[in-house]
C-alpha cells in the first residue's frame, strides 16, 4: 500500500533478509558459475587426457604396424620377395597375431609377386609368385594354430602394382597413410600404411603394408567414454566418421561420412570443427543442451583426424545443482538458527535504544521534557544521540520559556497600553485578569452542579486563560479616543456645547442691540422694553441651562424634553463669516452645495450633511459573516449632528458611537483569529471575545447563547462586568459600592447576562471579598451577608 509505513524492527529485519537475499544470491551464483567452470575445466581435462591417450593408441598402433613393416624391409634384401618367402611368412604371421589391430600384412615387388598373411574372414596366406611361369593366386587357410586346412590355388589375376598403396609410395614419399576406407576382405573400416624399397639408383624394388583396423578405435572409444560419462566421436579429414559412440544407423559395407551419418547433432559438431570452434554448446535432436569439446589428433602423412567429445550439460551440472540445493537448505538452516538470537539481539542493542529514542521524540513533541533522560545503552552512538536529544530538549524549553515570557511581555504591555491610552479605562485590562483568575480557581476546585466536570488539566490551560483575560480588550488599541472618553454628547474632539454657548452669546447680544435699536425709537417705552429684554434673556439662560443638560446625559430623555429641544433648535442665528475657510481636506468634502450669501441666518441647533461622516473603509462583509458577528452596521461612521446627539435619550453615546465602542469586540476577535497561536493557545480567540455576550443571545458582537459559551468564557463576563463597576479610577463616575455593584450584577444574572451558577460560586466562595481586599477602597466594602444576592433555591 502507497504511503504505509513499517516498525524499525521489520525494517533492519527485512533489511538483513534483503542483505541475506543478496548475499546468499550472489554466492549461489558464484558457486554455480565457479562449479560450472570448474566440471568444465575438468571435462577439458579429461578431453584433453582422452584426447592424448586416443592420439597415443593410435600413434603407437600406427608406429608399431609401421615398425612392423620396417621389420619386412629388414628381413627382406632381395629384389624378389619369392626368394625369402618362407622367412617372410612365419614373420607375418607373428606380427599378424602381435597386434590385433592388423588385418593383414602384405608385400609387393617390382615384379608383380605378392605375399600377404590376413585374419579375416579366414586366417589366410596369399602368395603370388610371378617369377615363375604361370603363376598362381595361390589361398592357403590356416586355422587358429596355423595348421593348413585347405589350399586354394586360382589364376593370377590381382596385380598389386597398380594399387594405389603401391603407386603412392615414391622415393621422395617413401611412406603412405590413405584415407579410412572398408577393407574388401571384411567390410571394416580401416587404413593402409605402405612402405618403400628403393634402390640406389631410386628404382622401386617392392613396398611393405599393412591393413591397419580401425575397429579398435572404436572399441577405444567406448572404452574412454564410459570413463569419461559421455559420448566419443573420431572424424577423418574427409569428413569420414572413423569412430563414434553415438547410436548411428550403420550400414554394411558402407563407411559413413557425416552427410550420410544422418544425425543432425553430428553435422552441426562438424559444422563447429570446420569453423575452429574448440569448446562450445549446443542443442540436440531431444532438445538437450550438449557440452562439445573438438580436439585435432596428430596426424601423420599430412592426414588430420579429430576427436569430439559429447557431454549432457543436463548431467555435468545435476551433481552441481545437488551440491547447490545442498547448500542452499544449509544457509536457510544457518539463517533460520541464527534469526532468533539475532532478533534477541537487534531488539537488546538496537530496537529498544531506537524506541526509547522515538519515545523521547515524541515526549519533545508533546513538551514532555521532564521524561527526556540520557539512554543506557553500550552504543556509543546512540547514547550520544540521547545526550544530544536532552540537551535540545533543555534548549527546546529554555527557548520556550523565553518566548512565553516574551509573548507574557508584550501582552502585558499591549494591555497598559489601552490602559494609558484612556484614562477613562483605568486599569481595566490589569485588573480584569485579577478577577478572572480568582473565579477560575474557584471553579476548578468546585465539586458541584456543573462546573463538578469543569478543569484547566494543566499549565497550558491555565496560560491559556490567563493570555485570554489580558487580550479580552486588546480592540480598544484602535478604538478612537475621543469615542471611549466622550463625556457629554456633543463631544467629539472636544465638547462642542461651547460652540453651541456661543451661539447663545450671539442671542444674547442681539438681544440686547434689538432693545437698544427699539429704545432709540421708542424711549418712552423704556421700562417695557426693558422688561422684554430681561425676559429674553433670562429665556435664553434658561434654554442653554437645558441644553446643557441635554448634553450631559446624565438622565433618561423625556418625550417632552425632546419636543422643548427641537422648539430651542428652531430658533435662528446670523452668521457673518464663510463657514468654509480655515477647514481640513476632508471637512470641505463633506461640505456640499455653493456657499450661501452672508450674513446667513441658520438654526441655533443642526443636523447638516457634513456632520454625517461616510465610512472610510467599508467592512468586509463576507468576513463580518464569517467570524459570526450579529451587531446592526450603521450607515455612517459618525454622525456629529447636533441636534442628533442632543437627542439621546440615555448616556451620551449615539447609535454609531455604540458601533464604535462595541467594535472594540469585533476588533478584538479579529486580531487575536489573525495570530498564528499554537495549539495551546488556540481558545484565547473565544475566552477573550465571548466576554459581552449574553446567555439569552443580546450580547455582542456574536449574539451567543448560554450553549455557545464556554465556562471560561463566561467567567471573563462575571469578571469584565465585576471590575467595571467597581472601578474608581473612572473620571465618568463615581466608583460603585460592592452592595451596588452586586445588586446591578444580580439583576444582570436574574436577566439572562450573566451565569447564575458562576455568579453565586463568585459570592460563595468569596472571590468578590478577596479581591476587594486588594483593589477597593474602605468605603466600597459595604458588604456583610451576601445572601441577598444569591439566586433563589
Amino acid at each position: 500500500m502507497k504511503g504505509q509505513r513499517y516498525t524499525f524492527m521489520v525494517s533492519i529485519l527485512a533489511l538483513f533478509g534483503c542483505l541475506t537475499l543478496i548475499l546468499s544470491i550472489f554466492l549461489i551464483s558464484n558457486f554455480y558459475a565457479r562449479s560450472l567452470n570448474q566440471a568444465y575445466e575438468l571435462l577439458q581435462q579429461n578431453n584433453t587426457e582422452t584426447t592424448r591417450h586416443v592420439a597415443e593408441s593410435l600413434r603407437s598402433s600406427l608406429y608399431g604396424a609401421q615398425r612392423q613393416l620396417q621389420v619386412l624391409q629388414a628381413l627382406d634384401q632381395e629384389a624378389d620377395i619369392s626368394d625369402s618367402e618362407t622367412l617372410l611368412q612365419r614373420v607375418m604371421w607373428q606380427q599378424l597375431g602381435s597386434d590385433a589391430s592388423i588385418a593383414s600384412l602384405f608385400m609387393a615387388d617390382q615384379q608383380g609377386s605378392f605375399i600377404q598373411v590376413r585374419r579375416e574372414p579366414e586366417l589366410a596366406l596369399r602368395t603370388i609368385n610371378r617369377s615363375v611361369p604361370n603363376p598362381q593366386d595361390v589361398w592357403t587357410y590356416k586355422d587358429p594354430s596355423f595348421q593348413t586346412l585347405r589350399v586354394e590355388s586360382l589364376a593370377a589375376d590381382y596385380d598389386p602394382r597398380p594399387r594405389s598403396w603401391y603407386q603412392a609410395v615414391t622415393a621422395q614419399s617413401p611412406a603412405y597413410w590413405s584415407d579410412p576406407y572398408l577393407f574388401a576382405s571384411t567390410g571394416a573400416p580401416g587404413i593402409t600404411l605402405a612402405l618403400g624399397q628403393f634402390a640406389a639408383d631410386g628404382q622401386k624394388t617392392k613396398v611393405a603394408a599393412v591393413d591397419f583396423s580401425l575397429q579398435g578405435m572404436q572399441r577405444l572409444l567406448q572404452e574412454k567414454a564410459a570413463q569419461l560419462g559421455g559420448q566419443l566421436v573420431m572424424l577423418g579429414a574427409g569428413d569420414e566418421v572413423i569412430a563414434t559412440t553415438l547410436p548411428l544407423d550403420w550400414q554394411d559395407g558402407l563407411l559413413l561420412n557425416v552427410a550420410q551419418a544422418g544425425s543432425p547433432l553430428l553435422q552441426q559438431l562438424h559444422q563447429q570443427q570446420r569453423f575452429g570452434v574448440s569448446r562450445g554448446e549446443l542443442m540436440d535432436e531431444a532438445g538437450r543442451t550438449q557440452i562439445f569439446f573438438i580436439s585435432e589428433l596428430p596426424g601423420e602423412a599430412g592426414r588430420r583426424w579429430y576427436l569430439i567429445a559429447l557431454f549432457d550439460k543436463a548431467e555435468v551440472i545435476g551433481d552441481i545443482r545437488q551440491q547447490l540445493l545442498r547448500n542452499v537448505l544449509i544457509s536457510i538452516l544457518v539463517i533460520l538458527l541464527t534469526y532468533v538470537p539475532l532478533q534477541a539481539m537487534l531488539r537488546r542493542y538496537v530496537i529498544r535504544p531506537v524506541q526509547k529514542l522515538d519515545a523521547m521524540t515524541h515526549a519533545i513533541a508533546r513538551q514532555e521534557y521532564d521524561r527526556v533522560e540520557p539512554l543506557e545503552t553500550r552504543i556509543h552512538e546512540f547514547h550520544q544521540l540521547s545526550r544530544s536529544m536532552v540537551n535540545m530538549a533543555g534548549a527546546i524549553r529554555q527557548y520556550q520559556e523565553d518566548q512565553k515570557n516574551l509573548i507574557d511581555s508584550f501582552i502585558r504591555i499591549l494591555a497598559e497600553a489601552i490602559d494609558d491610552k484612556s484614562h477613562y479605562t483605568g486599569g481595566h485590562c490589569e485588573r480584569v485578569p485579577e478577577v478572572a483568575l480568582l473565579l477560575a480557581e474557584a471553579a476548578d476546585q468546585c465539586q458541584q452542579g456543573t462546573l463538578a466536570d469543569f478543569r484547566f488539566h494543566n499549565d497550558d490551560e491555565w496560560r491559556e486563560f490567563r493570555v485570554a483575560a489580558w487580550l479580552h480588550d486588546c480592540g480598544k488599541i484602535i478604538t478612537p479616543e475621543h469615542v471611549v472618553d466622550k463625556a457629554t454628547k456633543l463631544e467629539t474632539i472636544y465638547n462642542r456645547i461651547h460652540e453651541i454657548r456661543m451661539r447663545f452669546e450671539v442671542l444674547h447680544r442681539d438681544a440686547t442691540l434689538t432693545y437698544y435699536q427699539q429704545l432709540l425709537q421708542k424711549p418712552q417705552h423704556e421700562a417695557q422694553l426693558a422688561t422684554t429684554l430681561q425676559q429674553h434673556h433670562q429665556a435664553l439662560q434658561e434654554a442653554f441651562a437645558f441644553v446643557a443638560r441635554c448634553n450631559q446625559g446624565g438622565e433618561f430623555m423625556a418625550d417632552e424634553d425632546l419636543v422643548r429641544l427641537q422648539t430651542i433648535a428652531g430658533w435662528q442665528w446670523q452668521r457673518h463669516f464663510d463657514d468654509r475657510l480655515g477647514l481640513g481636506q476632508d471637512e470641505i468634502l463633506r461640505l456640499q452645495g455653493e456657499p450661501g450669501v452672508l450674513p446667513v441666518t441658520e438654526p441655533l441647533l443642526a443636523d447638516r450633511q457634513e456632520h454625517r461622516i461616510p465610512r472610510g473603509r467599508a467592512i468586509d462583509l463576507k468576513e463580518y459573516q464569517r467570524l459570526g458577528f450579529k451587531m446592526q452596521v450603521p450607515e455612517y461612521e459618525r454622525n456629529l449632528g447636533e441636534l442628533y446627539n442632543l437627542s439621546v435619550r440615555r448616556g451620551t453615546l449615539t447609535e454609531e458611537d455604540r458601533f464604535i465602542i462595541k467594535g472594540h469586540m469585533i476588533a478584538t476577535i479579529k486580531m487575536l483569529e489573525r495570530i498564528p497561536f499554537t495549539d495551546n493557545l488556540k481558545r484565547v480567540p473565544e475566552y477573550a471575545g465571548s466576554h459581552h455576550e449574553t446567555l439569552i443571545g443580546t450580547g455582542y458582537p456574536r449574539q451567543l447563547v448560554k450553549e455557545q459559551l464556554s465556562i471560561p468564557a463566561r467567567i471573563m463576563a462575571i469578571a469584565d462586568v465585576f471590575e467595571a463597576l467597581t472601578a474608581s479610577d473612572r473620571p465618568y463616575k463615581k466608583a460603585k459600592p460592592l452592595s451596588e455593584s452586586l445588586k446591578i450584577m444580580a439583576f444582570m444574572r436574574n436577566d439572562g447576562h450573566l451565569d447564575p451558577e458562576l455568579f453565586d460560586l463568585f459570592l460563595t466562595s468569596g472571590v468578590y471579598q478577596t479581591y476587594a481586599e486588594r483593589f477597593l477602597a474602605p468605603e466600597q466594602m459595604d458588604v456583610a451577608d451576601i445572601t441577598p444576592y444569591l439566586a433563589a433555591a
